[in-house]
């Protein structure tokens, strides 16, 4: 992969650097916060050579890359000034999302950044399984000792790592968030609690207030509610604490009062959260046994596809901590791994695309070996639509299997083969041969499955381009563009937003709306239509690409008061109504109304002419393109 060339491809295709606040990226997506989403062509970001599919998501643009993540990051920074956290900065979205998915969000966004750390700590667990077993290591031994160490460091002080990332989540000090982590994990607080609990006593603040008994150790739902809390305390001190003594007067009142809450309050609330949530995710398990490892695991790839895989990590880890197990979560998305590498690897056999078959082909080891599967699931699967039938089928059928030998994992490093010690339980050899059918079966019936499912294969690129090459009419042909709206039109430059008025999309004008109705301009087919309903894309039969964005800024109505009356792939005809929306409450939101009408490849041509100014009809011709 040319990682500059698909950075430079990327950079270009989200709007540029002017469009970019920022950019960070986790194990295999880049995640852009843009200062206007609608002006990006998903379908060109998707057509670029390395890039396996985009999600939009938490406020962020999200480029799926894969693996190779990490390289083509570092030539997108290289390209532009970017900053590399969420600002202030950032467009807020007016949304109706529910309190579940906020608090879903927060969990995930707090745990994905720790991930890494999770994975390092968990494959030296796995070592620890390994190297026993093979006789190169003693359990007693202090090399042993040393490495459980190393393995469990990262789990026994997750709280202290969660409490960084929620603190960047939640904007504040993440100093004061790892300190209140810390002071959860202390030694003697430990060592008081547990000895008040043995006494059956209680442990109280000024002989008054009660501390509730709690074991923050592995835990992550206390410490995200108590750096959430921390997040409004701190601003409080600042405003109420004088200048000259800032220094050493709020870092004092902060901790002096974050973290009595913090132990007394929220800290007891989170565990009791936490415990909740795993026993509900246990009662399903309890009441449909097997059949419940297989439901989960056949749609797992939906959880991963919404973000939503990481909110299960603290439930697996407080049952690890707890039990010494987990049998059930752990068991189903080791089986949806395995799925989507078996799925890719039937398609990298199957294809006769070479670059379909080479993406498969990576997608498949990243998947079986490494247990990555966003290349698989967004390069290969979701992209062909029936491999993730194949893949579902698959891990479905794995989590019955599983769930019947009652597989169990011991360690949460990422599901893959090369982990499959973890499931392997001390001292019952037939434990290994259980899980070795289970991810044995997942494969084969998953690679089965999507290989007798066959799937509409890709055309070799230059086949595509010679086609399309052929269709385009030639450049020189004068081409019309006809009203999409009644109402005023305008020229471009007089138009509030800079992106629009200094052309950086193409050519065109724009026009003011009088009634809520958008109709095609042209015959084409439907290229882009944006989620939120504001933005289509048309690619006429002349060859132009044309751009209808429907007020300023109005990407974060969310799709609210828009109503789409065609699909993308849609193929329409000049005054075919293509979207409806609520002129009047749109206004009232504040909204400003004029509708850009825009050449987006206007480089293609020699001239992008005005025909007409002032009112106009729809199906009045407003654009002469030689």
């Amino acid at each position: 992969m040319d990682y500059q060339k698909v950075a430079s491809d990327i950079l270009k295709e989200v709007g540029g650097e002017k469009n970019v606040i920022s950019v960070v990226h986790c194990m295999t997506r880049l995640r852009f916060v843009l200062k206007d989403e609608s002006i990006v062509d998903d379908t060109k970001v998707e057509r670029i050579k390395g890039v396996l599919g985009i999600m939009k998501k938490g406020g962020q643009y999200q480029i799926i890359i894969g693996n190779e993540v990490g390289a083509v990051y570092k030539e997108v920074v290289k390209l532009g000034n970017f900053k590399t956290e969420n600002s202030d900065d950032t467009p807020k979205k007016d949304n109706d999302e529910g309190i579940f998915s906020k608090i879903l969000d927060v969990i995930s966004g707090c745990m994905a950044p720790v991930i890494p750390a999770l994975i390092g700590a968990a494959m030296i667990k796995v070592l620890l399984t390994v190297l026993p077993m093979i006789g190169w290591l003693s359990e007693g031994s202090q090399t042993y000792q040393l490495l459980s160490v190393i393995g469990d460091g990262a789990f026994f002080f997750m709280p202290i790592l969660i409490g960084i990332s929620a603190a960047s989540k939640f904007k504040t000090n993440p100093y004061y968030a790892a300190t209140i982590a810390a002071i959860m994990l202390h030694p003697n607080f430990i060592t008081l609690m547990n000895t008040a609990k043995d006494a059956g006593e209680t442990v109280k603040f000024f002989n008054i207030i009660p501390v509730t008994y709690a074991n923050y150790a592995y835990s992550v739902i206390p410490i995200i509610l108590s750096v959430w809390i921390l997040s409004y305390i701190e601003p409080f001190v600042d405003k109420i604490t004088p200048a000259i003594t800032k220094n050493f007067l709020k870092p004092m009142l902060v901790l002096l009062i974050a973290a009595p809450i913090a132990l007394v309050i929220v800290g007891p609330i989170g565990a009791i959260i936490g415990n909740v949530l795993s026993d509900v995710i246990y009662f399903i398990h309890d009441k449909l046994g097997f059949v419940a490892i297989g439901l989960v695991a056949g749609v797992y790839p939906f959880i991963v596809m919404v973000g939503m895989h990481h909110v299960f990590t603290p439930i697996k880890l407080s049952m690890i901590a707890t039990t010494g197990y987990e049998a059930f979560m752990c068991i189903a998305e080791l089986c949806s791994n395995l799925a989507q590498g078996g799925a890719s690897l039937a398609v990298a056999i199957k294809s006769k695309n070479k670059d379909l078959k080479q993406v498969a082909g990576s997608s498949a080891f990243s998947a079986l070996l490494a247990g990555i599967t966003e290349p698989a699931l967004y390069g290969v699967t979701v992209r062909l639509k029936r491999p993730m039938m194949g893949a579902c089928i698959g891990a479905a059928t794995g989590g019955i299997i599983g769930g019947l030998f009652q597989l169990k994992a011991y360690g949460i490093a990422t599901p893959a083969i090369i982990t499959f010690p973890q499931y392997i339980e001390k001292g019952n050899r037939a434990s290994i041969l259980y899980a070795l059918i289970t991810m044995g079966v997942t494969i084969a019936v998953s690679f089965i499955a999507t290989y007798l499912l066959g799937f509409e294969d890709i055309k070799d690129e230059s086949y595509e381009e010679e086609v399309e090459e052929a269709t385009i009419e030639p450049l020189n042909q004068i081409k019309e563009v006809f009203s999409p709206l009644q109402g005023e039109a305008i020229e471009l430059s007089k138009v509030n937003d800079k992106t629009f008025a200094d052309n950086l999309l193409g050519q065109g004008l724009a026009i003011i709306p009088e009634k809520g109705e958008v109709v095609a301009p042209c015959d084409g087919t439907i290229d882009v239509f944006f989620e939120t309903g504001h933005a289509i894309g048309i690619k006429s039969t002349t060859g132009l690409d044309i751009l209808i964005h429907v007020g300023l800024e109005t990407v974060n109505l969310n799709g609210e008061h828009f109503t789409p009356q065609v699909h993308v792939g849609d193929k329409v005809k000049k005054g075919d109504v293509l979207l409806k929306f609520d002129l009047e409450k749109i206004k009232e939101k504040g909204y400003d109304t004029t509708t850009p009408i825009v050449i987006t490849n206007s480089n293609d041509f020699k001239e992008v002419n005005v025909d007409k100014t002032g009112s106009v009809n729809e199906s009045d011709k407003i654009l002469t393109i030689i």
